[in-house]
């Protein structure tokens, strides 16, 4: 594959202990083996850390991702902080075509830190978008020689190298001694979807449910400045009883999806559990069935669905397919 881009947005590859100013980018580049003249296209995109990202920044990203492909450029990089880096991926898979090889990768050690992993992450990345080509699998995160699906992928350690998994899934694939190595396929998701506006853009909240949770936690959302809310319940998605009538009153008036906290398995659609704020009570009076979605990804696809279509009937024909994304007859 030739013509590569990479596209460099900050983040701890970049960043030297105890201090605000970054690294040098030329010498992190340097290491990976990329020659700044040669065939792979920088762009300094941005210079924050990952928790400063917005979702303008990425829909701006991707047009230009969208842009670049249209033009002939075969493959892209993405470079950031690792904290929202399952974020990003996720919402450039809900902007982009599966087709496009797109690979996120950064690091968990500072540039000045002894055993960096920064370019070695890197120099992966690499490899791994040449060998994406002609496979649509969409955005593959690459981290301490493992690729990972957007979709599944979540940051389970603050500090270890080790730091990126899919729990129940496990990694798409390895990268060892500058090998790719594919051990299996995502299933294909809905989308891509248009891109936004960024005006049009809606504030969708994200709310965490445990042991006794007030009421007042989701009358806080009541405003109407809110356009959505995803709730994570506990378990397959419950919530305590006492939550359930504001839930259902919030459902009444704009989408609301219900998902589990665990960032694993399915919510109880069918109704294991009955009563009062149990899932399929929930659904059953208005709640949108988020299946095995995880909450902070539902929160993007929410946002991404409203700023296109703002009725809850739209919203909910559009996230159908997910919930049942992998379901078989039976």
């Amino acid at each position: 594959m030739s013509g590569i881009s990479l596209f460099i947005l900050g983040g701890t590859i970049l960043s030297i202990a105890g201090k605000a100013s970054p690294a040098d980018s030329a010498s992190l580049l340097r290491q990976a083996g990329i020659d700044p003249v040669g065939p792979i296209s920088v762009n300094r995109w941005r210079n924050v850390g990952s928790q400063n990202l917005r979702i303008t920044d990425l829909v701006a990203l991707a047009t230009e991702i969208e842009r670049q492909a249209a033009a002939g450029t075969q493959g892209f990089i993405v470079v950031q902080g690792t904290d929202t880096m399952e974020e990003t991926g996720f919402l450039l898979s809900l902007l982009l075509p599966a087709d496009i090889p797109l690979v996120l990768t950064g690091a968990m050690r500072t540039a000045d830190a002894p055993g960096a992993d920064g370019p070695g992450n890197l120099n992966d990345a690499i490899l791994t978008v040449r060998a994406l080509c002609g496979l649509a699998l969409g955005p593959i995160i690459c981290m301490n020689g493992e690729l990972h699906g957007v979709r599944h992928v979540r940051k389970v350690d603050a500090g270890r190298i080790g730091a990126f998994a899919s729990p129940g899934i496990g990694p798409l694939g390895t990268v060892v001694t500058g090998r790719v190595r594919l051990l299996q396929r995502p299933l294909p998701q809905p989308g891509p979807y248009p891109l936004p506006e960024p005006a049009d853009l809606p504030r969708v909240a994200l709310v965490s449910v445990g042991l006794d949770s007030d009421p007042l936690l989701i009358e806080a959302f009541a405003d109407r400045q809110w356009q959505g809310l995803v709730v994570e319940g506990v378990g397959s998605g419950h919530v305590p009883q006492p939550l359930a009538a504001p839930l259902i009153r919030l459902a009444g008036e704009r989408p609301v999806i219900l998902v589990s906290r665990c960032g694993g398995g399915d919510t109880d659609a069918e109704g294991t559990y009955q009563g009062k704020g149990t899932a399929s009570h929930l659904i059953a009076n208005g709640l949108i069935d988020g299946g095995p979605l995880q909450g902070r990804k539902a929160r993007l696809l929410l946002t991404i669905l409203l700023a296109q279509a703002a009725d809850p009937a739209s919203v909910r024909a559009a996230l159908a397919p997910w919930a049942a994304l992998g379901l078989l007859a039976g």
